[in-house]
């Protein structure tokens, strides 16, 4: 579904002004509909890791937390060469920033805690990765947006689950990750508009990769 906003110009004649501000009602309402859509699709669609999260068990959500860190900063270093849309590449920038800061907190985390620190994707993620790699312009930033989607539709239910570790510190590095997480997901919703891309999360594999980095 593509939707746009239809903005009235400044100088419009006064006896058309209640019918275009009718129309642009309608247009934004649609476009909420197309986000809420992608929203409810990816959330609902996404693999749900709360039920693997006890209260003492810091080491499976440190290494899941890992794992989606690792993800995206590679996934993103890969949009910087394979994109030419700013808006994936600016996204791309953010990501790595955000998901390395929160991945340097994992790995001081895990050390505190003597638990190992994955340093390298697993094999299936891996390979999502090197068929990301292999796609450029549009196809890239399609298949790209889609496993931004889904992989932080996941990683809200991983890290909603780690607040309920008992740890303080794991809890507290999940609390406060959280809401970053969120908002990496909302900016994907908003980019996914722009590429037409509203149907995913319900198996689509467009380019014929894998959406999820977490299966």
């Amino acid at each position: 579904m593509k939707t746009s906003l239809k903005f009235p110009a400044i100088f419009i004649a006064a006896i058309m002004f209640q019918s275009c501000s009718n129309s642009e009602t309608k247009n934004r309402k649609a476009d909420t509909t197309a986000l809420d859509s992608i929203r409810d699709s990816t959330i609902a669609n996404s693999t749900d890791h709360s039920h693997e999260l006890d209260a003492n068990n810091e080491t499976t959500f440190l290494n899941a937390a890992a794992v989606v860190g690792l993800m995206e900063i590679e996934t993103a270093t890969a949009a910087a060469s394979n994109s030419k849309n700013p808006a994936v590449k600016e996204f791309a920038m953010l990501m790595r920033k955000d998901h390395g800061k929160a991945n340097q907190e994992v790995a001081i985390l895990a050390s505190k805690l003597s638990i190992a620190f994955p340093k390298s994707l697993p094999d299936e993620q891996a390979q999502h990765l090197m068929d990301l790699k292999k796609l450029n312009d549009n196809k890239f930033d399609q298949q790209y947006i889609t496993m931004m989607l889904s992989d932080h539709a996941e990683a809200i239910k991983i890290f909603s689950a780690g607040k309920t570790i008992a740890n303080v510190d794991v809890q507290a590095f999940a609390a406060k990750t959280l809401p970053v997480i969120q908002s990496h997901y909302d900016k994907a919703i908003a980019i996914a508009k722009t590429l037409n891309l509203s149907n995913v999360g319900r198996g689509d594999d467009l380019q014929g990769v894998s959406p999820s980095a977490g299966q």
